[in-house]
């Protein structure tokens, strides 16, 4: 019987003992992209598995036709392109063609999941037969922290050659269409495009049998994919027993109409990090607070989440506001504490309020730099007389400088840092020009400018990240940014001084009185607990404040702890038994036997034991017990350090999994700073909302099963 796991990703490349193989044969171009079924089998090596290439120099449609039947491969099955230095090995036998990748040496295949599980982490990852392995291979190569030491990663894969390896001569045409589909989701084409000539030509000359569809048959086949996914989405959250948190923001098309751009954030079982674009809805007129609220509320119910939402994080609009306490209205019953802690204010939002304050007072040092870049960019020709000076400065030629958007202030910011490595070049050229550059004192100003926001751009990115934790470093980056605009050196600095006193109202309107929430989650970093909170308030208060405010802190902390100790046990208690009944029937134990069975019974008696013993509580210990150390500028991985240690604590890996998923910006860094509204592109704009909606969650949905290196799209919608 075939390998279950035989399709493969079609996408990838030869290995390495088949490559002389591809040397069969005659030496004319040839094209190995798509197995046509008329592909002659006569002019390849007799080599098992046969490779199919399909010659395209004076090959007709007719011959191909009329050769079709005389020439077709035995044991032909679907398609099965390989990844491109992925690895794969194709094995024959008189079953039929199996694949065997060493991808498969670490992982597991959990078929009823839809997922596979690395051996060594246990770390769960998508995985559907027909799709790609890229992203595991990737994890074993990059990621996995509990790979053996004597394992190199570098060479557990080899390394193919970079062309695409058929192993059938039969394409399966279904399958072919679904990954067209799947292309035209994500690469934001325009549905017409199918029924462009050149594009129905290329199809048919590679694969003669393969009917290209319609616009209209696009739509559906596009349809019937995001409902596919959408299923696979919905059974994930039904497997899971934590809270998912919530991130909203607003997007427009040119018709201006309003969407809700709705995403989910959890922790599963196996302490990975999940964000999931649910929903993109539209909004009706007005979008006040009883629309946003409305169309939250129906999304919600849509995937039956409006028992399991923790929090929301949203930017500050006041119609935001409003939806917000109409949201605790509605959920109050099914929230910790009535939902009190429900809103977290979108922290990349008002980092940027406070930056753009400062922003007006420095516009005559960047004006000159800004000029003299304009002068540069404005032609090719400029540019060639700009990359005569640089060498004279033991500096490289530009291909171009960077102009700022007025609206986006870290686009200024990278201006500036990218004119200063220039700075002499770029004074030479405006003495050579005659235009009027950026003096001495203006560079020295630039310069410390620069420096300044750099702190700025740099928490920026601990904001936004969201495919690892962020809520937990909220102290941390807080309370760093008030460091920089408090700081006597910068207060000592007159230009600076004045720079650090606009932004310091704007701090104190929104981040005088931290999120309680968050707090909880700072406290969750076992690198830092509730001393490193201690520690920055007495900077700043002073002793005895900092302990009434410390102490206040702890009762919300140990509050929400007595909360969650109360809940039912959850799944982490089940790899020890699902059952009361030692050895009865229904127990996984009478499966089992000699010493595993033993030390697992063992397991259950002192859990079963644990409430009778009297003991300090359990975040009492975690608190007392030393700060986890840790090195600047070294990651630290806190979902990994919760889930080796849930053993231990078992009632605040419960809380860390629901806290350490808020996110803490609604938006990836790249747009962070920009002000204008989100807009929809113009290939989205003259569709329906519902197809408006398919197309960008699938997308969303469809990323999932690429490799950063594989997913080069652009990295928002607009």
């Amino acid at each position: 019987m075939d390998n279950p796991n035989s399709t493969g990703h079609p996408f990838g490349s030869q290995p390495a003992n088949v490559r002389r193989r591809l040397q069969c044969g005659r030496s004319r171009s040839r094209l190995a992209f798509f197995a046509s079924p008329s592909a002659s089998t006569s002019a390849s090596c007799s080599c098992s598995p046969v490779l199919v290439c399909l010659e395209v120099v004076g090959m007709q449609q007719k011959n191909l036709q009329s050769r079709k039947s005389t020439e077709r491969m035995p044991n032909s099955g679907s398609l099965a392109l390989l990844n491109e230095g992925a690895d794969e090995v194709v094995q024959n036998s008189g079953r039929g063609s199996r694949r065997r990748s060493p991808v498969w040496n670490h992982f597991e295949e959990l078929t009823n999941e839809g997922k596979a599980i690395c051996i060594h982490c246990r770390s769960k990852l998508a995985y559907h037969q027909g799709l790609g392995i890229s992203h595991l291979r990737n994890h074993i190569t990059t990621a996995c922290k509990e790979l053996p030491p004597d394992i190199d990663r570098s060479s557990i894969f080899p390394k193919g050659v970079s062309s695409l390896v058929v192993r059938s001569s039969v394409l399966d045409p279904k399958l072919v269409g679904d990954f067209m589909t799947k292309f035209w989701i994500t690469a934001n084409i325009s549905f017409k495009k199918i029924e462009n000539g050149f594009f129905k030509r290329m199809m048919i000359l590679a694969h003669p049998g393969l009917e290209v569809h319609d616009r209209q048959t696009l739509k559906r086949d596009c349809m019937s994919v995001y409902q596919e996914e959408k299923k696979k989405i919905a059974d994930g959250f039904s497997n899971i027993d934590s809270c998912v948190s919530f991130t909203s923001d607003m997007w427009m098309s040119a018709q201006n109409l309003g969407y809700i751009c709705l995403t989910a954030h959890f922790v599963d079982e196996e302490f990975n990090l999940h964000k999931h674009l649910i929903n993109f809805k539209q909004v009706p007129h007005p979008h006040n607070a009883d629309a946003i609220h409305s169309t939250i509320m129906d999304c919600l119910h849509e995937w039956d989440l409006s028992n399991r939402a923790f929090a929301f994080t949203l930017d500050n609009a006041t119609s935001n506001d409003g939806a917000i306490q109409k949201l605790k209205d509605t959920l109050w019953r099914h929230m910790p504490f009535q939902g009190s802690d429900l809103h977290v204010r979108c922290t990349t939002h008002i980092l940027n309020l406070i930056v753009q304050d400062g922003m007006e007072i420095i516009q005559n040092i960047i004006e000159p730099v800004r000029n003299v870049i304009k002068h540069i960019s404005s032609s090719n020709s400029r540019l060639q007389i700009f990359n005569t000076i640089p060498h004279q400065f033991n500096l490289r030629p530009k291909r171009g400088f960077t102009l700022d958007v007025p609206t986006r202030w870290n686009s200024t910011y990278d201006m500036l840092e990218e004119a200063l490595e220039y700075k002499d070049a770029l004074t030479h050229y405006a003495n050579l020009q005659n235009i009027q550059g950026p003096n001495l004192e203006q560079w020295n100003l630039a310069d410390r400018v620069c420096k300044f926001l750099k702190n700025f751009a740099d928490a920026t990115k601990v904001f936004s990240q969201h495919n690892s934790p962020s809520s937990h470093r909220y102290v941390e980056e807080v309370w760093g940014i008030r460091e920089l605009l408090f700081d006597e050196k910068n207060i000592s600095d007159k230009f600076l001084k004045v720079l650090c006193d606009d932004m310091k109202s704007k701090f104190d309107k929104y981040w005088d009185e931290p999120n309680k929430i968050l707090l909880v989650a700072s406290l969750l970093d076992p690198r830092y607990k509730l001393v490193f909170l201690k520690y920055c308030l007495m900077k700043v208060y002073g002793e005895e404040v900092a302990d009434s405010k410390a102490n206040a802190a702890l009762i919300w902390f140990k509050a929400y702890y007595s909360r969650y100790e109360s809940m039912p046990q959850r799944s982490y208690q089940s790899n020890v038994s699902s059952s009361p009944e030692v050895g009865g029937s229904a127990s996984p134990l009478s499966f089992l036997s000699g010493k595993r069975k033993l030390g697992l019974e063992f397991a259950l008696f002192r859990h079963q034991r644990r409430p009778q013993c009297s003991r300090r509580p359990e975040v009492d210990t975690y608190l007392d017990d030393p700060l986890i150390p840790s090195r600047e500028g070294e990651e630290f991985d806190v979902l990994g350090w919760w889930k080796r240690n849930q053993d231990q604590y078992p009632v605040l890996a419960k809380m860390s999994r629901d806290f350490l998923a808020i996110p803490l910006s609604i938006v990836a860094s790249e747009s962070t700073f920009n002000t204008a509204s989100i807009m929809i592109d113009k290939y989205r704009n003259s569709l329906s909302s519902e197809m408006v909606e398919a197309l960008i969650c699938a997308k969303d949905w469809l990323k999932e099963y690429l490799s950063d290196d594989e997913d080069d799209d652009d990295k928002t919608f607009f």
